[in-house]
């Protein structure tokens, strides 16, 4: 297992305080040695229990770039065109 994932992995079995005890001292960490800190955005949402890619693609503004209505799940073949898909079987 790589480190990162190790890392992650004791991470996730901490409660929210210890949690926000370990962003802290990584913080500091970085500072200490001059290293660029994360932007405040997604350092707002490392308090949540969503994953670093997760919080990432949401600070990136990626996650929630799709609008649609709530029912696509029943709808799709209504918003997508298939009509490159047609065709002749050999």
């Amino acid at each position: 297992m790589s480190t990162p994932t190790t890392i992650e992995n004791e991470i996730a079995t901490l409660p929210l305080n210890l949690r926000a005890e370990v962003l802290d001292f990584v913080q500091f960490v970085k500072k200490r040695h001059g290293l660029p800190s994360v932007s405040a955005v997604a350092s707002a949402t490392s308090d949540t229990s969503d994953s670093p890619f997760f919080q990432a693609l949401t600070a990136a503004g990626f996650v929630g770039c799709i609008e649609t209505n709530e029912q696509l799940a029943t709808s799709y073949k209504d918003q997508i065109d298939f009509s490159s898909k047609i065709g002749t079987r050999p």
